[in-house]
């Protein structure tokens, strides 16, 4: 009964998106720090230079400094409803981050960057890794607190 119960829960669409787009052909992106993500997401999109820049960032999330900006996604509520996690690590389909740069509908608010949302889709597997990955990269003097347990590096559950 219990293992039932479960079933039901881990497949139901409570958390999930529509509309994702397809990252199983992306090749795995290894060891990925926050570093390497927000540098692609300043060369490769307008976030960290237009809506999410300063203290009036769209959803409350400034990503104008790199070093900084990840402790606004890591285990950090979404403005939006904060049941839901921005960035949960080591699981990116859950992760609002990564719903709202890849799927047409994210289980909360509207996709990004705007109007109609969608990073390239190297980008977003970029992403996917880092959070499948256990979202890593800040400062080793002000570590964040993650109940994550490693997965074997080879191992991707990319779909």
């Amino acid at each position: 009964m219990c293992q039932l119960a479960l079933a039901t829960v881990l497949a139901s669409p409570a958390w999930s998106a529509a509309d994702c787009d397809d990252l199983s052909g992306q090749p795995i992106n290894f060891n990925v720090r926050w570093p390497e993500v927000w540098d692609a997401l300043n060369a490769g999109a307008s976030c960290t230079q237009n809506c999410h820049l300063g203290s009036d960032s769209r959803g409350d999330l400034p990503l104008g400094e790199r070093d900084f900006s990840i402790y606004f996604l890591v285990n950090q509520p979404s403005v939006q409803n904060d049941a839901m996690l921005r960035v949960e690590p080591g699981n990116p389909r859950f992760s609002l981050f990564l719903q709202k740069v890849s799927c047409t509908q994210p289980k909360i608010g509207g996709p990004m960057p705007p109007p109609n949302g969608h990073l390239p889709v190297s980008l977003q597997a970029l992403i996917y890794d880092w959070i499948d990955q256990g979202a890593y990269g800040e400062s080793a003097e002000d570590p964040i607190a993650r109940d994550f347990v490693f997965r074997d590096s080879i191992e991707s559950l990319r779909r």
